[in-house]
């Protein structure tokens, strides 16, 4: 029996930086240091969860202007250059004290899934990592946490997509460099959401039409 992907539905109303803010605000004294990290991490980033908990401290980069974040891109997805974060958005001085942290940290085991030729494997791979104790089943109540049950992982990609879709000066290369989807197609199926604000705007261009030709 194959479980549904998304238990409490597919969310697809956008959230903008001052909710999300509210909301890890309302969150922060029950998380720790390495799950706030993952999660502003994961905001900005609209990466899948598994391309950040696999992240390895010797591919990071930390500089006095800016975190640099590596990503190896799954399922088929076109490589892209490290993300480049300036260290003054809300939420990276976790994200530095984390490096700073799981830099002095022993390397450990863990459980990496892998993907070959559309067969999955896992393995237990021994490294420094970024996250060392977030993985699959962390990620997804990291999420719950601070935006709330009917949320998961995935959905921080989605918003973060979406939000690049609704730029008026953005384009396909622009989202492909910053997502690693390779084509409208993918975006317009899996990715572009809903937002009331568009909603409404639809509706009030309707409007103007109507009172044009009066």
């Amino acid at each position: 029996m194959n479980l549904p992907k998304y238990p409490q539905g597919k969310q697809t109303e956008q959230l903008n930086f001052l909710q999300v803010q509210e909301k890890v605000e309302a969150a922060t004294k029950d998380l720790n240091i390495e799950s706030l990290a993952y999660f502003w991490l994961l905001y900005y980033a609209g990466c899948r969860k598994s391309e950040l908990y696999e992240t390895k401290v010797e591919d990071c980069k930390l500089t006095a202007t800016h975190f640099f974040l590596p990503l190896k891109r799954k399922k088929g997805s076109a490589q892209t250059d490290p993300l480049e974060f300036p260290i003054w958005f809300p939420g990276m001085n976790f994200v530095c004290e984390q490096l700073e942290r799981s830099r002095k940290r022993k390397p450990k085991r863990k459980l990496i899934e892998t993907s070959l030729k559309g067969k999955r494997t896992t393995e237990r791979i021994r490294a420094r990592w970024l996250f060392p104790h977030v993985h699959r089943a962390w990620a997804l109540l990291i999420v719950k946490r601070i935006l709330g049950s009917d949320y998961y992982p995935h959905f921080l990609r989605l918003n973060r997509i979406t939000e690049l879709c609704s730029d008026p000066e953005s384009n396909l290369t622009r989202i492909k460099s910053y997502t690693g989807i390779k084509s409208t197609r993918i975006i317009e199926e899996n990715y572009m959401g809903t937002s009331k604000r568009e909603q409404d705007a639809a509706v009030s261009f309707i409007g103007k039409q109507i009172k044009e030709k009066r």
